[in-house]
């Protein structure tokens, strides 16, 4: 995505999520962006990381409610 920047990623979906609720409430737009197959969640080798991503000009208010 061209223009965004990740400023938070976990393995862990709930962890972003609870995050992105906190950047939506300030209203700083964001998405989730979410590589891990439902297919292997909880296998050892598939602890792909998922990302929380906001536009380039947010990253320093995002990062500072983070």
């Amino acid at each position: 995505m061209i223009g965004w920047v990740t400023v938070f990623k976990d393995t862990l979906i709930v962890s972003v999520e609870i995050r992105k609720a906190v950047l939506e409430e300030a209203g700083i737009p964001c998405v989730v962006l979410n590589r891990q197959d439902s297919s292997y969640v909880g296998v050892g080798f598939a602890n792909v990381e998922v990302e929380l991503l906001v536009p380039e000009e947010y990253i320093e208010k995002a990062a500072s409610l983070l």
